[in-house]
């Protein structure tokens, strides 16, 4: 607090405090982490540095415009139910570029064929009777083991476990490799033997400790549809219509001070020192880095340990056609069961998921090449690669000749939230408590999805403000 010149008590905000005391801040990665913390940082009044080591802004957010097409190499899109990515959108005065994604029939390839998802079925878990009886995606023993979840005990006893010996106890084998392995996967880029139900979808557990059956449960939370009113042509997800990399300019001039190919040797309290071995120092530090050099910045076991954990490769074709050399259903694309034996794990048709991104009268495919297939085609051309996928993609679907196709690699960019991940978090953040003016953010921690790295890069510049000012 201070005293005016009459004498009475002025009240210091948290943020006056912080323009007075933390006039410099580094923030060390330019992905979308790092992009949002320099936001925050900077109408809290800091003075931002941000230093990458790669050539460009954005990370895995990168939006390239060819022949009228709108090609999204990284992320297409967030989930709209998570607000604050929206909400950094709109204060960044994006809010009218705001469109949100179509929907429709949902598809998933197994057993050589194109099979319609159960009506009702909610992130691979059935929540409707009918449909689950009619469909022809399960085999009738498939059916009734899946039913089982409706009497079996819980599954989760208060210490994690993997989703795939969660929902194979809960629903059985089929229903998991047929439904709920394609769709959950994905989203990891990981396989379910791995990955903590904790970290990734703890929802289940409080379903499942809330009603026992995963089925009532979700069924409970699925809205019912009013008579008369037509399914919802908009799908859950939102996007900027002149893509995702127009979010990255909008944030650019929060950054003070750009240097770009830099590298960090180590980062101490309040102090950042270059590869080249200068050193220099700021008010307080922000780690939005790649989780591999969380490790070697730091120093401290807990965040080795964060750098040693396992992250995975991906690739993805993008490939433009005339719209009538496309065979396509009604619906946004399909995920493909392991079980196929197909290198692709999903083919999305951005053109009708994005209106936006193609040009009327064209078609815009996107397809996923399956992690296990990656190291092997990592140095090929680019040309081969796309060959190799369209060949596959042709296993399941009729297309003509592209008019052009675009290669993307993401090596060794996503973190895989194996068990025990939550406790391996809590570790690191607790050991970096003790260091003063420093922050950690980024997808390694509480989420990968955009909106959970905004979240993070928020609570980081949130943290730092409040241990400061304490100390004022």
């Amino acid at each position: 607090m201070s005293v005016n010149i009459l004498g009475t008590v002025k009240t210091t905000t948290i943020s006056e405090k912080w323009v007075n005391q933390l006039n410099r801040i580094a923030i060390i990665g330019g992905g979308i982490t790092g992009l949002a913390a320099a936001y925050y940082a900077k109408e809290a009044g800091a003075h931002v540095t941000l230093i990458e080591a790669q050539d460009r802004l954005g990370g895995k957010i990168k939006t390239i415009y060819r022949d009228g097409f709108t090609l999204e190499t990284g992320p297409d899109g967030y989930m709209a139910r998570k607000p604050t990515l929206t909400s950094l959108i709109t204060d960044l005065g994006l809010a009218d570029q705001l469109v949100r994604s179509r929907t429709g029939t949902s598809y998933i390839y197994v057993r050589k064929q194109l099979r319609q998802m159960p009506a009702g079925s909610v992130m691979g878990i059935p929540t409707k009777f009918w449909p689950m009886v009619k469909t022809d995606l399960f085999t009738w023993r498939g059916k009734l083991r899946a039913g089982f979840d409706l009497v079996i005990p819980r599954v989760y006893a208060g210490e994690d476990i993997s989703l795939d010996r969660f929902f194979r106890t809960r629903l059985g084998s089929e229903v998991v490799d047929t439904m709920i392995e394609p769709l959950l996967s994905g989203i990891y880029n990981g396989t379910l033997e791995d990955m903590s139900i904790e970290s990734t979808f703890p929802q289940f557990i409080t379903i499942e400790q809330k009603t026992r059956s995963l089925i009532l449960g979700m069924k409970a939370l699925t809205p019912p549809v009013q008579a008369g009113v037509k399914p919802s042509e908009t799908g859950k997800f939102l996007s900027i219509e002149q893509g995702l990399g127009a979010l990255v300019e909008a944030l650019r001039p929060s950054i003070d001070r750009l240097m770009l190919k830099t590298l960090v040797q180590s980062v101490r309290p309040h102090e950042v020192t270059f590869a080249d071995g200068t050193v220099e120092q700021f008010d307080g530090i922000i780690l939005a880095t790649s989780p591999q050099a969380l490790g070697p910045l730091l120093g401290f076991p807990e965040a080795e340990r964060l750098s040693s954990l396992k992250r995975t490769s991906s690739m993805t074709v993008l490939a433009a056609f005339d719209e009538s050399d496309v065979d396509a259903l009604d619906g946004t694309g399909y995920v493909i069961a392991k079980s196929e034996g197909n290198a692709l794990t999903a083919c999305s048709w951005m053109h009708k998921k994005w209106p936006h991104l193609a040009p009327k009268g064209k078609a815009l495919l996107r397809m996923y090449i399956g992690s296990e297939h990656v190291p092997s085609l990592l140095h090929e051309e680019d040309d081969q690669i796309a060959n190799f996928a369209l060949s596959e993609l042709r296993r399941i679907q009729k297309v003509g000749t592209p008019l052009f196709t675009k290669v993307e690699r993401h090596i060794q960019t996503m973190p895989q939230y194996e068990v025990g991940h939550k406790q391996d978090v809590r570790a690191f953040e607790e050991a970096l408590l003790k260091w003063d003016g420093v922050e950690a953010c980024g997808a390694i921690l509480h989420g990968v999805g955009l909106p959970d790295c905004v979240d993070s890069a928020k609570r980081a510049v949130d943290h730092l403000h409040l241990r400061e000012a304490v100390t004022v």
